[in-house]
């Protein structure tokens, strides 16, 4: 989170030109914003969910100066009209785990300021984990990174996949098939059995 929180203010601040604050006051004002950021995400962090939270993230000059800016600017003792001034308004950023981006007008083009591919890959993967843990009632995914074991609902191991050096194993679904083959019956093999069953009685 540090990394995008950083790369946020240093985006706000470049508006703010050397003749409106000294140097000084400048970094007091990124110091204040970080710290008022960081406290204002706090719990609403997702990294494996990433666009959860989004819009309460966002940072904009869009109708008013958004109120983290103004908390900032008070902890730094900086007028609030110069960030009025120096903030354009036709500008929303959006600062979220692994990406951190921007877009100018309702309708203009999206450009990323800071992106973090291999975070937003592992965020992919355990999401996709995630909806299969919760879309298959048969199976418990036990570890989002390799190795991953597969097992039954009732705790039956199925399946062992990944892990430095180890040998390709079935796939889970196979795997889990003929699990189940090998310890349920059939409907018709359980027709099959009572007729046989009633046969051995009638003949004994």
């Amino acid at each position: 989170m540090q990394t995008e929180i950083d790369s946020a203010a240093n985006f706000w601040l470049r508006f703010v030109q050397d003749n409106q604050l000294s140097s000084d006051k400048k970094e007091a004002l990124r110091q204040s914003l970080i710290s008022v950021l960081h406290e204002r995400y706090t719990g609403h962090w997702h990294p494996e969910q990433t666009n959860v939270g989004s819009g309460y993230r966002s940072l904009s000059n869009w109708r008013k100066l958004d109120t983290v800016f103004v908390e900032a600017a008070h902890q730094a003792n900086v007028p609030v009209e110069v960030l009025e001034k120096s903030f354009p308004r036709d500008i929303i950023l959006w600062c979220d785990p692994y990406n951190v981006t921007y877009r100018v007008g309702d309708h203009g083009t999206v450009y990323t300021v800071y992106e973090d591919k291999r975070g937003m890959l592992e965020s992919v993967k355990k999401s996709m984990a995630e909806r299969v843990s919760k879309s298959n009632g048969d199976f418990v995914i036990s570890a989002y990174t390799t190795p991953v074991v597969i097992r039954s609902a009732d705790g039956v191991e199925i399946s062992r996949r990944g892990g430095n050096g180890s040998s390709p194993q079935e796939s889970p679904t196979k795997g889990a098939a003929e699990f189940r083959r090998a310890n349920a019956m059939s409907p018709l093999r359980q027709v099959t059995t009572y007729r046989d069953q009633g046969a051995a009685n009638a003949g004994s």
